[in-house]
């Protein structure tokens, strides 16, 4: 005879004392979610080669009888392991057992039955890295997704009893259909022989600790197509809406998947009616949500955006990038091949792809999906124990951090670029109503309108050094003059420096008459032009605006230079094309990549102006 299943704890042979497992703890927190995450994470990793169809994960409650899963024997276990709560005065520890002692003598026990199908099923070496080895990674298909081989306890989270039993149908030698149990408890004394500690993991499984096989596998554990099946008995999902949990989960984790017809989720409560999440049912299941989620707005740039492929970056390789430019969290998420996504926070330390937003971006989602399954291993590499984090840090040699800090800042610049990009085609022209800043600033081209308020102000001029044209060199704080040999008038921050030449190394955004302009007429001094601003619009198109004084020039010439140094002074940006925004029809002239134009009394100028290269990059001082 070969004897029966029975539940089975090792002996612990001077081995650790456990407590408690700590294997799970990094899915103690949203259970449920996590436990979506890992599970299908799984199952896609086992898709069967070469099929077409979809991989299906289906989540259903049941109840079972206590006699199927060897609860008399387990029992015995849960006793003595309360029985050492109680000794040890772990009161918390002693309320988990006395829970699940009353699970386990009830009538019927609740169960969760988690089965996939279009998968290769548990074969080989995978059965044993699922049910009886810790940290062991045995997964099937190209581009795997886990890395540490703990994710697999996500499951123990929602069960009162600790309880789990894996049953497997697959294609090894012919056809394999295999089921064992295992419980995660704590360190405990044999209930035969109390002078034995045990081991604080059993199995329930023939003698020898073998699995079950074949037709002596009850009816309820077997499985009708090939794949793989979890069954949590004494399912406890902490909600009485644990099936639409479930469904969100599935739909905010796994959107790519489920939209590229890569996944098929199935939800059924015992007392409500199915839910079905394919790529047919996303949109009306996303309208049942707050659509404010940001996986909505990810979900819309996958299936409304076409991908930018990147070029090679390192290990990484190219990646596809899908920006969707107007609405979303202005964020970045990062979906591995598989379909699930990892992360999308913004902090640098979790998510170091993601680029920190602009001011001048609008709302924007981006989904960031690696191109091969190469990169998609070496991005593995880097995530953390529970896959919702990416870091260099993850990685055991400093060389290696080293390289993938540079590479991922390449990504992440490269990523910023393509945002920029999309966000100035769909943008160029518009208006961004920002309404959380309309109190604080005014109308520039309507002065009467509502909100504006008339503030008070006082001018405290600044000491300036005016020279007559050649005397010598001289500097003083506060703004600067024009130069050439007719005079000039400009405005500019920070220390003004003239020389007798009339030179002018001013810093900061200024405005001046251009050489030979104005002759002599006013005579040398001081600048009086206000409040320059220079405002990027596009790739080569910005905004420019300045106010006269009140006795201003015949001509006031304006152009730009970048900011910074000797090679600024030598790099001009010519401007191509100019239109005064605030006077419509007012006339200017271009000449040398330079405007010219005549304004009116404390006239307020503003400029839209076209470039010769890209300027959205580049600080300005306008003179």
């Amino acid at each position: 005879m070969p004897g029966k299943a029975c539940w089975q704890f090792p002996p612990r042979n001077g081995g650790i004392d456990y407590v408690q497992d700590p294997s799970s703890a990094y899915f103690s927190d949203n259970p449920l979610t996590k436990l979506v995450r890992e599970v299908i994470q799984n199952s896609l990793d086992a898709k069967e080669p070469g099929l077409n169809s979809p991989v299906q994960v289906d989540f259903f409650e049941n109840f079972v009888s206590p006699n199927i899963i060897g609860a008399s024997d387990l029992n015995q276990h849960l006793m003595t392991c309360r029985d050492r709560a109680k000794q040890d005065k772990r009161a918390t520890v002693r309320k988990y057992y006395d829970r699940a002692l009353r699970t386990l003598n009830s009538k019927q026990i609740r169960c969760l039955q988690i089965v996939d199908s279009g998968t290769t099923g548990l074969q080989g070496n995978n059965w044993d890295a699922l049910v009886s080895q810790e940290g062991s990674v045995q997964k099937s298909g190209d581009a795997p997704g886990g890395s540490y081989g703990i994710g697999k306890n996500a499951v123990f989270n929602v069960s009162d009893l600790r309880t789990v039993f894996y049953s497997t149908r697959c294609l090894e030698l012919g056809r394999m259909e295999k089921l064992q149990g295992k419980a995660t408890l704590m360190s405990h004394a044999n209930p035969n022989n109390r002078k034995e500690q045990l081991q604080h993991i059993g199995f329930f499984a023939m003698p020898g600790v073998q699995p079950i096989l074949g037709t002596a596998i009850p009816e309820f554990f077997r499985l009708g197509d090939v794949g793989a099946g979890v069954f949590i008995m004494g399912f406890n999902p902490r909600s009485q809406e644990w099936a639409k949990e479930v469904t969100h989960a599935a739909i905010e984790n796994f959107f790519y998947a489920i939209h590229h017809r890569k996944l098929v989720v199935s939800v059924k409560a015992l007392k409500s009616n199915r839910i079905i999440v394919n790529h047919e049912t996303l949109d009306p299941l996303f309208e049942g949500q707050e659509k404010d989620i940001p996986s909505y707005h990810y979900y819309r740039a996958i299936r409304d955006e076409n991908p930018i492929r990147t070029d090679e970056i390192g290990k990484i390789g190219p990646l596809d990038v899908h920006v969707l430019i107007g609405s979303g969290p202005r964020r970045t998420a990062y979906v591995n091949r598989n379909g699930m996504l990892i992360t999308d926070i913004r902090d640098q330390k979790v998510n170091p792809i993601a680029p920190q937003g602009r001011s001048l971006w609008p709302d924007f989602a981006t989904v960031v999906v690696p191109a091969t399954d190469q990169g998609d291993r070496w991005i593995r590499s880097t995530e953390n124990p529970s896959h919702d984090s990416l870091s260099p840090e993850q990685l055991l040699e400093e060389a290696e951090r080293r390289d993938a800090r540079r590479w991922f800042k390449e990504a992440k610049d490269i990523i910023r670029a393509a945002i920029d990009e999309k966000a100035q085609i769909e943008k160029y022209g518009d208006a961004s109503n920002l309404n959380e800043l309309a109190s604080m600033f005014p109308d520039e081209f309507d002065p009467e309108a509502p909100g504006n308020r008339v503030l008070k102000t006082r001018i405290s001029r600044t000491r300036v050094t005016t020279t007559t044209p050649g005397s010598g060199s001289e500097t003083g704080p506060g703004t600067g003059v024009g130069s050439g040999s007719g005079t000039g008038v400009g405005t500019g921050s920070g220390d003004g420096k003239r020389d007798g030449s009339g030179n002018d190394e001013r810093k900061g955004p200024s405005t001046g008459s251009g050489p030979g302009l104005n002759p002599g007429a006013r005579g040398t001094r001081p600048a009086r032009f206000r409040r320059p601003r220079f405002i990027p619009t596009g790739l080569e198109t910005a905004k420019l605006a300045f106010t006269v004084s009140e006795d201003p020039p015949e001509l006031v010439q304006v152009s730009l230079t970048p900011a910074g140094g000797e090679w600024a002074r030598e790099n001009k940006v010519a401007i191509t094309g100019a239109t005064v925004l605030s006077s419509p029809g007012k006339e200017v002239r271009i000449e040398d990549g330079a405007l010219y134009l005549k304004p009116e009394p404390s006239e307020r100028v503003v400029i839209e102006v076209t470039t010769n290269e890209k300027i959205n990059d580049l600080a300005f001082r306008i003179g």
